[in-house]
């Protein structure tokens, strides 16, 4: 709360000056009688007034700092407690100030009335000090929500726009599209069956967006789209080998699960036809994973998304496993470890 005014350096040092002044001329003109009380006030009585404006605005200060310790979560109390308090804290401080002083410098009790005519004034200034407080209060308690309405609304925007790149794959298709260019003038047949490849690749992907679940056999399916769409770039040094039984095939997977991670794995190491790149697949039953396995020939540089597209996924299983997606490198061979579900009938639906 640094940002109410109140705590403000310049507002603490030179309102209660400016509000002095005021108050020495509203005293001047509540007597109605200049030049008398020009005879009795001289220019001290101006600090006087502005040593009591200081006073009181520190000591407002201070009740709104306790008031908001011991009633921060209800308002409605900090609000009663706060104005209250504020009235006793001033009619005390004002009068005791006041009287102590008409006492030392003149030697002589102040009057009732006079009393009165300081307590009304600085009282007011009390009730319009917690006005002040309350109303920048409720202002700073506005911004600070509308600006986190519009960070989750940036989040939500850019969470958005990522599932949308995950989704489409802009890499992928590009290349694609570069490569179905080149074929459809080589072998119009052969474009035809890379296109298909391809639109199975997106109709999977546009299949699944609302689907909570897939199976290994879909996603097995998806994969080999995706690794022949590849292999076009690697000229076919890509394999990708199973090694479970088709007891396995209706075993739960989160979408995208396997051609993810086939991508990410084959964009992050060194392809050519001296070390061709074989993928294993391979159900580790006793130990609850599927593993995804290959030897080690990495990249010097990793793509620029994979940490995202990895800890997404590993995020994901958190939802359906209390064990996690890791990727574990031991004797030149990387193994990347899915928990494996417990298997459902038939894939759930999100409900928009």
């Amino acid at each position: 709360m640094k940002k109410i005014i109140i705590h403000n350096a310049f507002f603490r040092l030179f309102t209660p000056v400016f509000y002095g002044m005021l108050v020495y001329l509203l005293i001047l003109l509540i007597n109605n009688d200049l030049s008398q009380i020009g005879s009795t006030f001289t220019n001290q009585e101006v600090y006087v007034c502005i040593g009591l404006a200081y006073l009181l605005s520190e000591a407002l200060r201070g009740s709104a700092i306790l008031a908001r310790h011991f009633f921060d979560n209800n308002m409605k109390n900090q609000i009663t407690a706060q104005v209250m308090g504020g009235l006793l804290l001033s009619i005390l401080v004002i009068s005791i100030t006041i009287s102590v002083y008409f006492k030392v410098a003149y030697d002589f009790s102040i009057t009732e009335s006079q009393l009165i005519i300081f307590n009304m004034i600085y009282g007011t200034s009390s009730l319009l000090y917690n006005l002040l407080y309350f109303s920048n209060v409720y202002v700073h308690k506005q911004n600070v929500r509308m600006l986190e309405n519009e960070n989750v609304k940036r989040e939500s925007i850019e969470s958005e726009l990522s599932d949308f790149k995950n989704e489409v794959n802009p890499q992928l298709l590009y290349e694609s599209l570069e490569t179905l260019i080149t074929l459809i003038h080589k072998d119009v047949d052969e474009g035809e069956e890379y296109i298909d490849h391809l639109s199975s690749v997106y109709r999977y992907i546009l299949s699944h967006r609302k689907v909570e679940l897939s199976t290994l056999n879909e996603e097995y399916k998806a994969v080999k789209n995706i690794v022949y769409l590849l292999n076009y770039l690697y000229d076919d040094q890509i394999s990708l080998k199973i090694v479970f039984n088709d007891k396995y095939n209706t075993t739960p997977l989160v979408p995208g699960t396997l051609p993810n991670l086939v991508e990410l794995i084959v964009r992050s190491t060194i392809i050519n036809k001296f070390q061709p790149l074989k993928i294993e697949i391979v159900i580790e039953d006793q130990d609850g994973y599927l593993v995804l396995q290959h030897q080690l020939n990495e990249r010097l540089s990793k793509p620029d998304n994979f940490n995202d597209i990895f800890e997404s996924i590993q995020k994901s299983y958190t939802f359906y496993s209390d064990k996690p997606v890791m990727q574990v490198k031991a004797y030149d061979f990387s193994y990347i470890k899915i928990p494996l579900l417990e298997e459902v009938e038939e894939p759930l639906e999100l409900e928009l």
